[in-house]
């Protein structure tokens, strides 16, 4: 990988890199709040804070840019060192708008009258400052996400495996710009509501469509910690599972054609394309690398964020309501993508001509990351097999029973994956800005 990437245009490369830095400055954001969400949830210690309504905000903050802004930054990083140009004004543009954007979402919190709306996939905060922001972040995303499905289907790779790479990031780079359009269609055709009735109708069908672009990338970060491993897979396997992750794409955007965004019929559908269509073609490509390659090919994080991918999996099996079995379930599957991002952010860093951190350091900071959620998976799925309820606090009172040892399991698996967060936000800084004063203890 890395020579690939020095092989790329020093203007491609720079874009790269700043991307990178909106990514990492997104992630080092979001460990602040997700900090305060850890403490809110632990028994005694949470009652030190304001209450409810202080959590669902640092909860909205935290989610608009540990996934937002983390993922589609990140998703920036890997289309500019697919691209053969790069450094154009439209690029500039592009990262100008999410910047400015990411920067106002922070800003919004510290508004008088901030209300959150806690809708899925995408919680917001329903202040000016916030939904403008999001606006502009939206149009750089969008914008960049254009000019990466330039070249489509790509050609001339040096490798089956390299031409699939590209494929698999063009389509989450349609599936982004899809993603958008239909945010537009489905604003355009909802009846006129405020609040939870109208931002849950808007971001259900997007964020299901979302979904099936992070699959994407996930799956172009795993071929990319296992490279060896995926020259050894049959002819054939991997043109499979592109296509397994683009069928459901197309499936997702004739939704609309048939149901009414805010009908049962559309919350149905993407429901049901999320539950049997999102997870075959990674968890098929995740499988066949580890049986190809096996633990000695396989760079750092592969088998974590594999481990979280099944486990996410294996806990939405048990889903019955809205209890926190849900969160435990996306935690698995989010947390697989953010570390598969975390691996390859540490490679770029090398491809770019930076000095990496030691593989000591790598390791130990994605283990904190990795088997903190893991922790944290066990205490929502305890506490939601209780039947806590998902995006509250929850009962703060120190008492003695299966839901509070839960969510003390909860606190320190939280704790864990913030000290990998900001684990990976100073190893990152101290890199991409190396004449900074961000010290990092070597291993």
């Amino acid at each position: 990988m890395n020579a690939a990437i020095q092989s790329i245009p020093g203007g491609a490369r720079e874009t790269a890199r700043r991307w990178l830095i909106l990514a990492v400055a997104a992630v080092a954001a979001s460990g602040v709040f997700a900090i305060l969400i850890a403490l809110a949830r632990v028994p005694a210690l949470g009652t030190l804070f304001p209450g409810a309504e202080f959590y669902r905000v640092a909860l909205t903050l935290h989610v608009n840019l540990s996934q937002g802004v983390w993922f589609m930054a990140f998703a920036g990083v890997l289309w500019s060192l697919a691209g053969k140009g790069g450094g154009g004004r439209l690029d500039a543009a592009a990262l100008a708008l999410a910047a400015c954007g990411t920067l106002g979402l922070v800003l919004s919190v510290s508004g008088s009258s901030v209300r959150p709306v806690m809708s899925n996939y995408l919680p917001v905060l329903d202040s000016r400052l916030f939904l403008i922001s999001l606006l502009l972040f939206g149009a750089g995303v969008l914008v960049k996400a254009a000019i990466s499905c330039s070249g489509w289907p790509p050609r001339g790779q040096a490798t089956a495996t390299a031409g699939i790479r590209i494929l698999l990031l063009r389509l989450a780079a349609l599936s982004v710009v899809a993603v958008i359009g239909l945010l537009a269609y489905t604003a355009a055709r909802l009846p006129a509501a405020e609040g939870l009735l109208f931002f849950e109708p808007l971001f259900w069908g997007s964020g299901h469509l979302w979904q099936f672009a992070l699959v994407c990338l996930l799956m172009v970060c795993w071929i990319d910690l296992a490279p060896a491993a995926a020259a050894r897979l049959p002819r054939g396997l991997l043109p499979l599972a592109a296509a397994a992750s683009a069928a459901p794409v197309v499936m997702a955007l004739a939704v609309p054609f048939f149901a009414a965004p805010d009908s049962a019929a559309s919350a149905y559908a993407y429901t049901w394309l999320m539950q049997w269509t999102s997870w075959p073609a990674p968890l098929l490509l995740g499988l066949a690398l580890l049986a190809a390659g096996g633990r000695a090919v396989v760079a750092p994080g592969f088998l974590l964020s594999l481990l979280l991918f099944v486990a996410g999996l294996a806990l939405g099996t048990l889903i019955d309501g809205q209890t926190t079995l849900v969160t435990a379930h996306y935690h698995g599957t989010i947390g697989a993508i953010t570390l598969a991002f975390m691996a390859v952010s540490f490679r770029v860093v090398d491809g770019l001509g930076l000095v990496p951190p030691s593989a000591r350091l790598v390791r130990w900071q994605l283990g904190f990351y990795g088997w903190g959620v893991l922790l944290m998976m066990a205490g929502l799925a305890g506490a939601g097999l209780m039947g806590a309820p998902r995006k509250t606090p929850g009962a703060l009172e120190l008492t003695f029973g299966i839901e509070t040892a839960s969510r003390i399991l909860l606190g320190i698996g939280g704790l864990c994956a913030t000290i990998g967060i900001v684990m990976f936000a100073v190893l990152m800084l101290r890199r991409l800005f190396p004449d900074s004063r961000v010290e990092v203890i070597s291993a």
